[in-house]
């Protein structure tokens, strides 16, 4: 009876701490009604890189690419493989501003699966909106080819938020610490 209560405590704490840990994560869309601005993100520290030129992303109000303080980051991130070396606790995003949910859903889902992930496009000639592509890529490909930097994008209020990582599942984890500054 004993045994049998020491492996029931051990099975509740485990699922225990797997559920919180994904209660944690974002969904690829999260519903919301929230509209933000660039100033929400620049109270929480991103620092914005660039304002990409956004006249050719259908819908978009504007578009930045900027780089955040992750106290979490580790030597898993794209960008830490790609320099060789620590670079601070760094992690990069591409913030994409609608003037709503709904538009970051309509118009916005097309050219968002374009640019992050495994199949992402990183040429000019191809992409359905060459803007800022050099910094979705990173270099790291087995024959000296780029990689996309971007593993995945949330949905979050009116926003499409490209997130570093080497996989979905790391970039959704990146996107969800970074996001949750908003609340």
């Amino acid at each position: 009876m004993r045994n049998f209560l020491v492996v029931l405590i051990i099975i509740t704490i485990f699922c225990a701490c797997s559920s919180n840990e994904s209660e944690k994560l974002l969904g690829k869309i999260s519903e919301g009604s929230n509209v933000y601005s660039i100033e929400d993100f620049s109270k929480f520290g991103l620092k914005i890189g660039e304002e990409y030129d956004s006249s050719e992303l259908p819908h978009a109000q504007s578009v930045y690419w900027g780089f955040w303080k992750d106290v979490e980051a580790d030597e898993g991130s794209a960008r830490f493989q790609s320099l060789g070396g620590s670079v601070g606790g760094m992690r990069e995003f591409e913030i994409r501003f609608y003037a709503s949910h709904e538009d970051a859903v309509n118009h916005g889902i097309k050219y968002a699966d374009d640019a992050t992930g495994q199949n992402a496009v990183l040429t000019k000639q191809e992409s359905l909106w060459p803007e800022g592509i050099r910094n979705r890529r990173t270099s790291g490909g087995p024959d000296g080819s780029p990689l996309p930097k971007f593993g995945d994008y949330v949905i979050f209020g009116n926003l499409i938020v490209f997130c570093e990582g080497m996989s979905s599942g790391e970039a959704i984890g990146n996107c969800s610490r970074f996001l949750k500054n908003l609340e």
